[in-house]
């Protein structure tokens, strides 16, 4: 029969080499596998000394089912902050991209109408001769 103390313990070596996995495959980045990692860690070793979690409880004057529902949630609430805060400042940095990349596009706009302009000008006066400065053939007769 299964205990919860061998579950943790497979749990663990499953999130650990998951972690590594992901991470080797670059679908992961590092920043994200220290957290899954020290996971992993946690319950190796709450799995291989499951009376770390009986004193801790018996400490805290909780009994052993509610503590391991304490600490999950707990975990599950940072790591949902964790993802909270990362998402934030990927939208951030998202607007602010989109928000340079709107005005280059202006900028180039700009250059091209103007580079336009002067391009059609310069046709313009080669089409109907020279540009009469100081040459002989602009002189009228």
């Amino acid at each position: 029969m299964m205990t919860a103390e061998t579950l943790m313990f497979i749990g663990g070596v499953a999130a650990f080499l998951l972690t590594l996995h992901w991470v080797r495959r670059r679908d992961l980045r590092e920043k994200y596998a220290v957290a899954w990692i020290l996971v992993a860690l946690g319950l190796l070793v709450l799995g291989v000394f499951p009376d770390l979690i009986k004193s801790t409880a018996e400490a805290a004057h909780l009994s052993y089912p509610a503590l391991v529902l304490f600490v999950a949630l707990g975990a599950i609430y940072m790591f949902s902050f964790f993802v909270s805060v990362s998402l934030t400042r990927q939208y951030r940095r998202n607007v602010r991209l989109a928000q340079e990349m709107a005005i280059l596009e202006e900028r180039l706009r700009r250059l091209e109408k103007d580079a336009g302009a002067s391009g059609e000008a310069s046709v313009s006066q080669n089409a109907t001769g020279p540009a009469c400065s100081s040459e002989p053939a602009c002189e009228l007769p």
